[in-house]
């Protein structure tokens, strides 16, 4: 969050197995410290479908409404008006948005852009057709999303190494003034 306070555009990859708390760290608990230091801020967190999404969305709003989180962040206050699974508001103008790999951003912005598992498994990642769909979505649709300044972290197993991580590190290399990774 401090790197992203300051403009600095970070970019992180956390690779762990399956079950390792990756998700809880970084889908589950991330938007709260990023919203409650941050209301005005937009998080977008995606991951490879809609319904795995929605679940951090429901999780994230149920960390929100906290009577301790609450008593934390008191200038943190959830629009009323937004009662949705993949979208909270908040009065200070920011909030969250979940979406599965390939939905639709339009009209949202990311301060911080988070994607958790872009792909579900072994046999999604196998899938050429499947792997350049995700690329597309993030090159034409997320990464376009994001504002001036604003944070990138990825965190996946990494089930081949032609992913969307492994194309973003490969691109890095090839263009050393572009996003830069720490992995």
């Amino acid at each position: 969050i401090v790197a992203v306070e300051r403009k600095q555009s970070p970019r992180l990859m956390i690779f762990l197995p399956p079950r390792a708390g990756k998700s809880e760290i970084v889908s589950r608990n991330f938007p709260l410290l990023a919203l409650g230091k941050h209301p005005e801020w937009e998080v977008v967190s995606a991951t490879y479908g809609q319904d795995l999404a929605d679940d951090f969305g429901r999780r994230v709003r149920a960390g929100l409404n906290d009577p301790v989180f609450q008593e934390l962040f008191p200038k943190l206050k959830i629009d009323p008006s937004t009662n949705a699974a993949d979208r909270i508001d908040t009065t200070a103008r920011g909030g969250y948005k979940a979406v599965g790999i390939g939905g639709a951003l339009t009209g949202r912005g990311a301060h911080v852009l988070l994607i958790d598992d872009p792909v579900k498994d072994r046999e999604a990642a196998d899938s050429e057709a499947i792997r350049e769909a995700t690329w597309s979505w993030y090159t034409s649709v997320a990464r376009t999303r994001l504002a001036p300044g604003g944070g990138i972290i990825i965190c996946q197993t990494r089930w081949s190494e032609a992913d969307l991580s492994g194309k973003l590190l490969d691109h890095a290399k090839e263009h050393p003034d572009g996003d830069q990774w720490h992995v």
